[in-house]
């Protein structure tokens, strides 16, 4: 009976870190909503392709994209991003989640927060596919 008791503690708690994922993507993308309705577009379209580009480039790679880029949306998704990271791995502190990929992250660790991103990633993806505006081609 322990070892059952052991395994259901196990489920819940990635349940509930599943359910720690999905209200901070639902917060994210309904204040993007909000914030920027002009923009519903493009940011449905980069947040369905996100997964792909970590996937395709790596999680620095994109990273340093997103913060590159000088437009909205790809600034509120590194920052959504960002803040989730900072929520799961404690190194990062106050500091930026890129900054510490470049500078401090181990091979271990940029493996945990690249998995830890594309959890995430999924949740925002499901929400501004359902929320946002789709463009008409």
């Amino acid at each position: 009976m322990e070892n059952a008791n052991a395994h259901t503690h196990g489920e819940s708690r990635q349940r509930s870190l599943e359910q720690q994922r999905a209200k901070h993507a639902w917060e994210k993308v309904s204040q993007f909503k909000r914030q920027q309705p002009e923009k519903q577009k493009e940011m449905r379209s980069l947040a369905s392709s996100a997964p792909a580009s970590i996937q395709s480039n790596g999680l620095g790679q994109t990273l340093a994209f997103w913060r590159a880029k000088n437009e909205v949306h790809h600034r509120e998704l590194y920052n959504a991003l960002s803040d989730w990271l900072k929520t799961q791995i404690k190194q990062i502190g106050n500091g930026d989640a890129l900054d510490w990929i470049i500078k401090n992250a181990s091979s271990q660790e940029y493996r945990y927060a690249t998995a830890e991103a594309m959890a995430y990633l999924n949740w925002y993806k499901r929400f501004a596919e359902a929320e946002l505006e789709e463009s008409k081609s």
